[in-house]
């Protein structure tokens, strides 16, 4: 009978160690999940606003909200929230430009599902902050769709999945902070003034986006090691606007655009690499005022101009290689492209006292081998 028992006691002993971890391991998951609060609806005890649920809310928390339109402006000041719409096209926050629509001042906060409109900020991110999510939103009729704070630490910041459109600006985003890693990813720009300007010293990854019918520039990237990959751009007055050095673009696709890409307008810009693209229909595919660039094996056909460029040195040119050139000048196995260099000739009347002037002659470049057939890009 003893040894029963003992038998019996140490089955339990066993059951037990193994159903505590059990529950421990359940607890852990529900203090990770966090508490759930509902906005809208017809549930008992839900908020009625927005703000109401983000002040009741505690970190690891996830606010949903019901379709409706929501006329407030809110303030995220509460560290890993979720915040989620029941849909863009049914859950609207509209502040009818009186205010920024929703402040994000937290870290590790996602906000997804909503429609953003006619604010002077749609989203505005500010102060040193990680990992911020906005996905799955329209943004619309505002000056600033989402705005990042200037020159603050923002350390990863993913926008996927959003519309924007008929915005002054659809995102911006400077830091000179060297930042490591924001990315724009799958996005729709449509019928915004500007699409995006972003830049500084951080690396930033632009990728798989559409920009339509933007009035000034579709993407504007400046500073240092941008990288824009597999975008399109249609029917924008300008696609890309390059300045800064080391940004790499490729696989990209520019058509019917009045300007397709344009390198360094403002500043000499250097060491950008331009590969894989597809210029088609444009009225320039593309202009290049720096020196050192690499544009290789991209297509270039139909445009009514397919490239030119202005070189301030003929020592440090710009590389051509391997591109497809529809109907361009052909001679003794190279395709030509025409630009100018500047000469060191000082012109004789100087507008400027802070810069000095020079004369600049015609020059051509070369692309020493052309390929015979378009790229599949």
């Amino acid at each position: 009978m003893k040894r029963k028992w003992l038998v019996i006691g140490i089955l339990f002993l066993f059951i037990g160690t193994c159903i505590i971890p059990a529950i421990a391991q359940n607890t852990e998951k529900t203090l990770i999940r966090g508490n759930w609060l509902y906005v809208g609806g017809s549930g008992s005890g839900n908020y009625s606003t927005i703000q109401e649920a983000i002040n009741d809310s505690s970190d690891g928390d996830t606010i949903y909200v019901f379709g409706g339109t929501y006329h407030e402006a809110i303030t995220i000041n509460v560290m890993n929230l979720n915040i989620i719409g029941e849909g863009r096209d049914v859950t609207n926050i509209d502040v009818n430009w009186t205010d920024t629509a929703v402040t994000i001042e937290k870290s590790f906060v996602t906000l997804r599902g909503f429609t953003i409109l006619g604010t002077e900020y749609g989203i505005y991110v500010r102060k040193d902050l990680f990992e911020i999510t906005i996905s799955d939103n329209n943004i619309s009729r505002n000056d600033y769709g989402v705005e990042v704070e200037h020159d603050c630490e923002n350390y990863q910041i993913v926008l996927e999945n959003n519309i924007f459109s008929s915005n002054d600006c659809g995102i911006y985003l400077v830091s000179w902070s060297k930042i490591p890693l924001n990315i724009i990813r799958n996005n729709t720009f449509i019928n915004n003034d500007d699409g995006i300007i972003v830049g500084g010293n951080e690396i930033n990854k632009i990728m798989n986006n559409v920009f339509l019918h933007c009035d000034y520039t579709a993407l504007y990237i400046f500073g240092e090691s941008t990288y824009v990959i597999d975008n399109v751009f249609r029917e924008n007055s300008c696609g890309l606007l390059v300045s800064g050095a080391n940004h790499t673009i490729t696989g990209n696709i520019f058509i019917g655009n009045h300007l397709g890409q344009t390198v360094g307008p403002y500043t000499d810009s250097s060491g950008n690499r331009i590969t894989g693209n597809h210029f088609e229909n444009n009225s320039l595919g593309l202009r290049i005022a720096g020196s050192k660039n690499s544009v290789n094996t991209n297509n270039f056909i139909q445009n009514e101009k397919h490239a030119k460029f202005a070189e301030r040195t003929r020592s440090h040119g710009n590389n051509w290689d391997t591109n497809y050139w529809s109907g361009a000048l052909h001679l003794f196995g190279f395709a030509f492209i025409f630009g100018k260099v500047q000469t060191s000739i000082k012109k004789l009347v100087q507008f400027d006292p802070y810069s000095t002037f020079y004369y600049w002659i015609p020059w051509i470049n070369f692309d020493r081998d052309p390929a015979a057939e378009p790229y599949d890009i």
